[in-house]
């Protein structure tokens, strides 16, 4: 198999299995509680996606002027628009376009 068929199936695998929880899971009723803990998976996974970026293989800080920017950024687009993927798309371009610029 080839590198693209490879990325290909498991692509194809990934949606199937992300569809699958959305078919089976949509007709239960979760309680409140739960729904209260989800709401904070979100946050929890992109504090860990940042600190897995901002920090190298020995756990030492490697974060430069770009990534330290992107995330005051992300940090004060979230908090203003109270909305997780507004941050991270800003951050986004913020990193690209700084990364692009120097």
């Amino acid at each position: 198999m080839s590198v693209f068929g490879g990325i290909l199936l498991a692509g194809i695998g990934a949606y199937l299995m992300r569809a699958s929880f959305i078919l089976l899971l949509s007709g239960v009723v979760f309680p409140a509680r739960v729904v209260r803990i989800l709401d904070h998976v979100g946050p929890a996974v992109m504090a860990a996606l940042v600190a897995t970026t901002l920090t190298g293989k020995d756990g030492q800080l490697e974060a430069g002027l770009i990534e330290c920017v992107t995330l005051i950024v992300m940090a004060a687009v979230t908090l203003w628009r109270r909305d997780l993927l507004s941050g991270l798309l800003v951050a986004l371009v913020v990193f690209f376009l700084g990364n692009a610029i120097l």
